[in-house]
């Protein structure tokens, strides 16, 4: 695949990344919180740190290449598997404690 397509889809992937992080509860809200309380937050802490420790990681591999060229589309597609995985994972959790 041209190098500057795969660019293009893996950006466009690590923005749905993103935006689905964004879109995960956060302890801000009433409701949030009792579900939280009931939940366990070491538990949602455990999620949100392998979630850190992803994204770090992807941050990571994106900054040391040299080029578009230098990316590893396969390295990358793995880690927002992960990341996606880590996210409906903690969904999961929340709505089965909920």
């Amino acid at each position: 695949m041209e190098p500057i397509r795969t660019g293009e889809r893996l950006c466009r992937a690590i923005e749905d990344a993103s935006s689905a992080v964004r879109g995960l509860p956060a302890l801000n809200g009433d409701r949030a919180w009792d579900r939280v309380r009931g939940a366990g937050p070491e538990e949602l802490m455990q999620f949100d740190w392998a979630l850190v420790g992803e994204s770090d990681g992807l941050a990571t591999d994106l900054a040391d290449a040299a080029g578009l060229d230098m990316i590893g589309p396969a390295a990358v597609e793995g880690r927002l598997r992960r990341i996606r995985e880590l996210i409906g994972e903690r969904r999961r959790y929340l709505e089965i404690q909920a």
